[in-house]
């Protein structure tokens, strides 16, 4: 699971809906080699482990909310303005662009994590993504295809945990 090139641990999804008892045993598991101990950016394992666990969980749910138009399982992991941008998002593509996106997670790895003030966080992935474009309101394929994006989050540490204030797309790799 561990990528070459990187500490952090790279999640694959075959069914594009992670295993959520195996995601979390294994990060558990990661996180507890060393709780205390910070890594070249700062970031302890123990933070490191919980924004982990906080992806694994959000991203199949994004895809959802893209795919289907609901929201409310965002609400666990991201704050009411990050939730808001990607309803406006969906909203766009259907009304503007006449077209509903059906994302399917596939992988993702985290580059790099930056804590600071005990509360904040900057994240930055790599995600893979299967994406079917779709007329909307109908189950006619428009396209097609796997996407590759560098993304970069915005963590606060609430009282619940972790949660995404922003995720913006820094690039699109070729596919």
């Amino acid at each position: 699971m561990s990528s070459s090139n990187s500490s952090f641990p790279v999640f694959r999804f075959p069914t594009g809906r992670a295993p959520v008892p195996v995601v979390a045993a294994v990060l558990l598991a990661g996180g507890l080699a060393g709780c205390a101990e910070a890594g070249p950016d700062g970031a302890s394992n123990e933070d490191r482990t919980a924004i982990e666990i906080v992806l694994a969980d959000c991203l199949p749910k994004l895809g959802n909310a893209y795919a289907t138009g609901d929201f409310d399982a965002l609400a666990s992991c991201a704050v009411p303005k990050e939730i808001a941008t990607v309803r406006k998002r969906v909203y766009d593509l259907e009304m503007e662009a006449s077209r509903t996106l059906r994302p399917m997670l596939k992988s993702f790895e985290i580059e790099r994590i930056d804590v600071w003030r005990y509360s904040n966080a900057a994240v930055t992935t790599i995600e893979v993504w299967d994406i079917d474009s779709l007329v909307s309101g109908t189950d006619r394929l428009l396209s097609s295809g796997t996407d590759r994006y560098r993304v970069r989050y915005q963590f606060k540490r609430r009282d619940e945990g972790w949660m995404v204030i922003d995720r913006r797309i820094e690039h699109q790799f070729e596919s």
